[in-house]
């Protein structure tokens, strides 16, 4: 979940985890995800890769005129806000969903407990990072993070979040891209940078780490 920039490769490689994970654990989650879950049965069948771009559409097509998933210039995939009435400080924009649970974090979990490590559904996956970030995290009863507005958000922004507000080390340090002026230049996780992430964030961080 650390990376800034989804590549196309990274994004076939995704798929058929994803796809994975589906079939083994999630025969039955909802209407939608049901759908998500035919998809990824027909896709693994075929050795497609349309996995990924069968769940952006979908997820698009849930938020429509609330949020988008689409590429930026320079960050790959990105959600974006499409609604045109701003999101105000404190409103919850999205839920997001844990589709499996992992003790090993990898690039696309995302760490929700000390040794647990999450995937979750679009479009939050797609949520890139920055130190400077305008959206702020808690924990939900789905196992993974709901999103909050930390300033007000206007139709056509990117939405982005601070990982180091859920990650608690990141063991080899990694470069960071966001380019904010804020940046801290790697991403070393809360035990490096959690009194910034406390100052920057209040309450709207991991509740795992609020112990640390």
């Amino acid at each position: 979940m650390l990376q800034s920039r989804i590549s196309t490769s990274a994004i076939k490689r995704l798929s058929l985890h994803c796809q994975s994970q589906y079939l083994q654990q999630f025969p039955i989650f909802t209407t939608t995800s049901n759908r998500i879950f035919e998809n990824a049965k027909r896709n693994a069948s075929t050795g497609t890769f349309n996995y990924i771009q069968d769940e952006i559409k979908d997820a698009n097509d849930r938020y429509n005129r609330i949020l988008t998933i689409r590429e930026t210039n320079d960050r790959g995939w990105g959600l974006h806000v499409t609604r045109s009435k701003p999101f105000s400080i404190g409103e919850k924009i999205m839920s997001s969903v844990a589709l499996s649970t992992s003790h090993v974090r990898d690039s696309h979990s995302v760490q929700v407990g000390w040794n647990k490590h999450v995937l979750m559904d679009l479009p939050a996956r797609f949520i890139n990072h920055s130190c400077d970030a305008n959206v702020g995290i808690r924990d939900n009863e789905s196992g993974a993070y709901d999103f909050f507005a930390i300033r007000e958000i206007e139709f056509g922004e990117e939405l982005l979040w601070d990982y180091e507000a859920s990650e608690y080390e990141v063991s080899a340090f990694e470069t960071c891209l966001c380019g904010s002026s804020k940046c801290r230049k790697v991403l070393g996780g809360f035990k490096m940078s959690g009194e910034t992430i406390r100052d920057l964030y209040g309450e709207h961080y991991a509740n795992y780490l609020k112990d640390s």
